[in-house]
């Protein structure tokens, strides 16, 4: 990416700052300027000479003398960090400038250079964290916005270019053919071939017919003046995953659900073996518009206790609309269960989300949930009393950091069964109804995953999920009491990608529920091992 506006504007402030220093009028009678002073001001004023006649390692060099003379200069500090951008020395720019912004927190100049320097180096997010505070200091400084383009460009996010392209081409008609260039290549990314052609038709009006620029907007063009197709974005992904495990306490949690306590299946510990696989096709990926359905399989082989095996098949299909910011989605999801071979549950529910993008560092996400549950009784009798509706909302906070190689994420969900049991004053111990299963829930939940320290990716979550059931439970002894559960979960991992397809990862979760029926209560320890690829 080019900086013919940037270079423009560097223009102008040195034959604006070369004309002051010609007009300077002479210091007054008997003043003597210090030996410091005369040292910056000449090299200063030599080094903006060189800067100009494109002698950019010389410049950088005399304004490296004049900081040294006069360190709390901004123009100095400036001109060195521009001079490094030409030199392709973007590391070194980056230092100047976070030097200078730490002399001078509220430079405008310090945040724009910082930020360039930043896309040039491919730390994007950062990039837009910086001309973000750039933007409040100086509102209309039309380079702000052209690079705030080029970093989403960088992140290939280029449905949120064009309009920063816009706003810079009203604020400096000057950044017009570099503006109307990227835009093109933002519309040719997205498929809109139209608009990618009138864009790039505009840079080569009004650009130097014989600018780097200017053949760049050629070659997206044929002989006959309609851009070239762009590679079609892949439309499918593949995942594949198998896990070998020790669980302490096998209880089994298919979508969030155990079996009645009278299967006799808690408190025994097993070997399993695990395999989930997920296919996703996008039918439609253009513009703002996604379009995809995708399949996920799961299942687990116990080593002893092979009547529990799970297998799950879980389709699903979704529309995706991008709105600045904003991206919203719905989908639609099918899951069915079964347990040793046996229909356990088949569940149907429609999810809407929107996440919100703050700044490419921050992003929150609300969903939503309704779902519809039947279970069979063909493995667990009396599974179907189960049978109802659940409501979920959810709100998460996740923050990047190290470059999108970290995260932090919070989040609290509601949610609520309803199973039809009506409101029953007493309950008959031992006698399932749909009553014992209503409840309202409240989750609290917690990630960090923090970037590779020697190849090694940790990570770390934590839940907190309290339930308060409806009514009288028949699994207490007198049928009086309400169920209460309290469940923590806790896991970490560690994992290492191998060749770039391939992840292999350990990790260790547990989970207690303390409930106040001794048939809800217990605690469960899971160690696994797992390889992942991805195509």
């Amino acid at each position: 990416m080019g900086i013919p506006g940037y270079a423009r504007t560097c223009a102008g402030w040195t034959a604006g700052l070369l004309m002051l220093l010609s007009a300077s009028p002479a210091p007054p009678v008997g003043a003597q300027p210090t030996a410091a002073s005369e040292t910056y001001d000449f090299t200063l004023s030599k080094g903006l000479l060189e800067f100009s006649r494109g002698r950019y390692q010389e410049a950088a060099k005399l304004f490296r003398d004049a900081t040294a003379a006069k360190p709390r200069d901004v123009e100095a500090q400036d001109y060195l960090g521009q001079a490094l951008l030409r030199l392709d020395d973007y590391a070194g720019a980056e230092q100047v400038y976070a030097n200078l912004l730490t002399e001078f927190p509220t430079s405008a100049r310090g945040f724009v250079g910082l930020g360039l320097s930043q896309i040039k180096l491919g730390k994007y997010q950062n990039a837009l964290a910086n001309l973000a505070a750039a933007e409040t200091l100086s509102p209309d400084d039309p380079l702000i916005y052209y690079y705030q383009g080029l970093a989403y460009q960088g992140l290939k996010a280029y449905e949120l270019s064009p309009p920063l392209f816009a706003r810079a081409i009203k604020l400096s008609p000057d950044l017009e053919p570099s503006a109307r260039y990227y835009t093109g290549v933002a519309y040719y990314e997205m498929g809109r071939v139209e608009e990618a052609e009138r864009e790039f038709k505009a840079a080569l009006a009004y650009g130097d017919p014989e600018s780097q620029l200017s053949r760049s907007a050629r070659e997206f063009l044929t002989e006959r003046g309609a851009p070239r197709q762009p590679d079609e974005p892949r439309r499918w992904d593949l995942s594949l995953s198998v896990s070998e495990q020790y669980d302490t306490n096998v209880v089994l949690l298919p979508l969030g659900t155990q079996p009645s306590p009278d299967t006799g299946i808690s408190d025994k510990d097993d070997y399993v073996t695990t395999l989930y696989a997920r296919g996703e096709y996008r039918m439609i990926q253009t513009g703002p518009w996604t379009m995809g359905t995708s399949y996920g399989f799961f299942q687990s082989f116990h080593r002893e206790l092979s009547g529990f095996d799970v297998q799950s098949h879980a389709p699903s299909a979704y529309l995706q609309r991008t709105l600045g910011p904003v991206f919203a989605r719905v989908q639609y999801a099918f899951d069915y269960v079964e347990v040793g071979r046996a229909p356990y549950l088949i569940a149907q529910a429609v999810q809407p989300t929107f996440t919100i993008v703050e700044g490419r560092s921050f992003f929150t996400q609300l969903r939503f949930h309704y779902q519809y549950k039947n279970f069979r009784d063909a493995k667990f009798a009396g599974n179907s009393n189960r049978d109802g509706r659940n409501w979920l909302a959810s709100v998460s906070q996740y923050m990047f950091f190290a470059e999108g190689e970290g995260n932090f994420r919070v989040g609290y969900t509601y949610d609520r069964d309803d199973t039809g049991g009506g409101s029953p004053v007493v309950a008959t111990p031992g006698v399932q109804t749909n009553a014992d299963w209503d409840y309202t829930g409240h989750r609290l939940s917690a990630g960090l995953d923090l970037p590779a320290i020697f190849t090694i990716k940790p990570s770390a979550a934590f839940e907190y999920y309290k339930q308060d059931y409806a009514n009288p439970s028949s699994f207490s002894p007198t049928g009086t009491t309400r169920r209460k559960d309290e469940i923590l979960f806790v896991t970490g991992s560690l994992s290492r990608e191998i060749a770039g397809m391939f992840t292999v990862s350990a990790a260790y979760s547990y989970t207690r529920d303390q409930s106040n029926l001794t048939a809800f209560d217990y605690a469960r320890s899971l160690y696994s091992i797992s390889l992942s690829a991805k195509f």
